[in-house]
């Protein structure tokens, strides 16, 4: 059992939704959506799909001040 309060939560099976764009991952990225694919037998872009839409509300956003010239 995952000890996270707040697990992103990936259900299979599922159909996967159109894709509209591209993105690319970093190397150190792919390798953890690679884990997660062989572990559910998931597509990648059902994955990595998931994770943004679960993780939004995890996301604390700092806005810093920039000085303008």
């Amino acid at each position: 059992m995952n000890s996270n309060p707040n697990p992103i939560v990936l259900k299979s099976p599922r159909l996967s939704d159109e894709c509209i764009g591209t993105v690319r991952l970093t190397p150190e990225a792919e390798k953890v959506v690679r884990r997660l694919r062989a572990k559910t037998n998931l597509p990648i872009r059902q994955i990595v799909s998931e994770i943004i839409v679960q993780a939004e509300n995890l996301i604390d956003i700092e806005v810093s001040d920039v000085d303008e010239d």
